[in-house]
């Protein structure tokens, strides 16, 4: 008996599904720029969810703030930190950018040739490099392809060449934002009308521990990073460093790739710290400079490390610190720096999805036990 007439109708579901797969994905990629903008609004409406309810709560006598109007200061006093923010660093920016362009790296080679000389005598000993190699010239060429990313007139004409995407990007998002804040309920009721009606009990629950997970984590990260800058801005000064407010938001703001992060910030911290001495004084010593430097950023780190990090990442996510680690880990790999952003969240999201879905697997009963 031939059965392949009742496999069809199987067979042609499963082909469309992959093709329904394909096209959405096709379209996310296609209209990638509307994605992202549409994505950057989701972090800001839940960022803004806990002031928006706040205001909404307010009254006076009789008289209480309407949904709209709460929704306005909401996504005003957003952009107001953000504005503020930008106010300040931009400034910062472009006299560091001054400060690269000013530095001369050819006095700078001369006046550590010597023990330039030595670790390079030292290298060819042990054939860590090759012998026809100057280490000095090396060292002095890298240290030009990397300031070339920071010449004005480059950074001037990328930002003129983005300045349409990036004011249509700012009016998309802000819009996306006010009625994601607004109305609470419209990215789940968008996701509720294409969802099967016996999947709707689980898929309610994703969305509700979605929402309150991932709203606390971006909060916890927004208040982490206040802080590190706070602290490290402290310190900083306190070391005489002229640029602290530069350099401390690099170092804090870093803080959103855990881990990983504190090598990055670091080391760019680290460099806009020593040109920024080098700038005035081509002379000057090194040593104690990094030297203040490393003392006041690990102090900083040992704080966020004991105290901020489990707080935001273990109460937020309710997820152990080696599960992070390693998603962070991987998402590098698939990612790059964007991945690592988006880790933590994307993690904590699929694992709210294993619970509903699969939690008869032991393994998804362990990752998700605490949610």
């Amino acid at each position: 008996m031939d059965n392949s007439k009742f496999q069809f109708p199987t067979i042609a579901k499963w082909i469309f599904s992959i093709l329904v797969i394909i096209l959405v994905v096709y379209g996310i990629w296609y209209f990638r720029f509307l994605v992202i903008c549409f994505a950057i609004a989701v972090v800001l409406s839940f960022m803004g969810r806990p002031l928006m309810k706040g205001l909404e709560r307010l009254s006076y006598k009789k008289l209480r703030i309407g949904n709209i109007l709460a929704s306005t200061i909401t996504l005003i006093t957003l952009i107001a930190i953000i504005a503020t923010a930008l106010y300040v660093l931009v400034p910062l920016i472009i006299s560091q950018a001054m400060n690269f362009a000013n530095l001369d790296i050819y006095q700078i080679a001369d006046y550590y040739a010597e023990p330039i000389g030595k670790i390079e005598l030292f290298l060819h000993e042990y054939k860590l490099m090759p012998d026809n190699t100057n280490l000095e010239t090396l060292i002095s060429n890298k240290i030009l392809d990397m300031f070339k990313l920071f010449q004005l007139t480059d950074i001037a004409n990328i930002v003129l060449s983005l300045s349409g995407s990036i004011i249509m990007g700012t009016f998309i998002t802000l819009f996306f934002a006010f009625f994601l804040i607004k109305d609470s309920h419209l990215l789940y009721n968008a996701i509720v009308g294409i969802t099967p009606d016996k999947y709707i009990d689980e898929v309610d629950r994703i969305i509700s521990n979605s929402r309150n997970l991932i709203s606390r984590y971006f909060i916890g990260i927004f208040i982490e990073i206040i802080i590190m800058i706070t602290l490290l801005s402290i310190g900083f000064y306190l070391m005489g460093f002229s640029n602290f407010i530069l350099i401390a938001s690099i170092c804090g703001v870093m803080v959103i790739l855990p881990y990983i992060g504190v090598i990055i910030g670091g080391a760019m911290g680290l460099i806009i710290t020593i040109t920024g001495f080098l700038s005035t004084d081509a002379s000057l010593s090194i040593a104690p400079i990094v030297l203040k430097f490393a003392i006041v950023f690990a102090i900083v780190k040992l704080v966020d490390d004991f105290v901020l990090q489990p707080l935001i990442y273990s109460k937020s996510v309710k997820a152990h610190p080696l599960e992070i680690f390693v998603v962070i880990l991987m998402a590098g790999e698939i990612g790059g720096v964007v991945g690592m952003i988006l880790a933590i969240p994307t993690y904590t999201f699929l694992r709210i999805i294993a619970k509903e879905f699969f939690s008869n697997w032991k393994f998804v009963q362990k990752i998700t036990k605490d949610i």
